[in-house]
């Protein structure tokens, strides 16, 4: 993995700078005070339900697949469950940016890695529930199996908030670009 990490950093800093389309200034705006159903808690956690709901079925067939030895054949599903979960997360990510920009509240970066990664905490506890259906009779096999499905559920997390950041860029991007270019034309 060593070289790949010296080939996608000389890639990285071949590439041009993010440009954005309009400039921003140095001293901080004051943020209004934001409604509770605007909280980052309660944005990640209503946004990221509907991403798990998305996919809860198929994970409950692969879960049975690799922890009950149940034979899984259907994967042309699996990947279309795929992307309906990375579909889900960054339209729920842009959404919630949306409302956050229109709100006033400047800070999205944080919160769109939030409202795109804590779908994990939903799989995790999922997993949490599914363990009644584990067959095992000693404690090392359910610290083996909150061990790995926590460490499933991180790189879950750091992918699907990954999505949610570059969903949420993009929008922005494209909505600022949008409105320098019509307050151009107005002027």
């Amino acid at each position: 993995s060593t070289p790949l990490v010296f080939l996608g950093s000389k890639f990285g800093f071949e590439q041009d700078m993010l440009e954005y389309p309009v400039n921003t200034s140095t001293i901080p705006r004051q943020i209004p005070r934001q409604p509770w159903f605007m909280s980052p808690l309660t944005t990640s956690a209503g946004a990221s339900l509907i991403s798990f709901i998305s996919c809860f079925i198929e994970l409950a067939n692969i879960m049975s697949s690799i922890w009950v030895d149940e034979y899984y054949y259907v994967f042309g599903f699996l990947l279309l469950t795929f992307f309906c979960l990375v579909t889900t997360c960054a339209e729920m990510a842009v959404l919630v940016n949306y409302f956050q920009l229109r709100s006033e509240d400047y800070r999205w970066w944080w919160r769109s890695f939030a409202v795109g990664g804590s779908v994990a905490i939903y799989i995790f506890g999922y997993s949490l529930y599914y363990i009644r259906n584990l067959q095992a009779n000693n404690a090392v096999a359910y610290i083996f199996y909150v061990g790995y499905m926590g460490l499933s559920s991180l790189s879950i997390s750091l992918m699907t908030g990954t999505v949610g950041v570059i969903g949420s860029l993009a929008f922005n991007h494209k909505m600022f670009q949008a409105f320098v270019t019509k307050s151009l034309k107005l002027s």
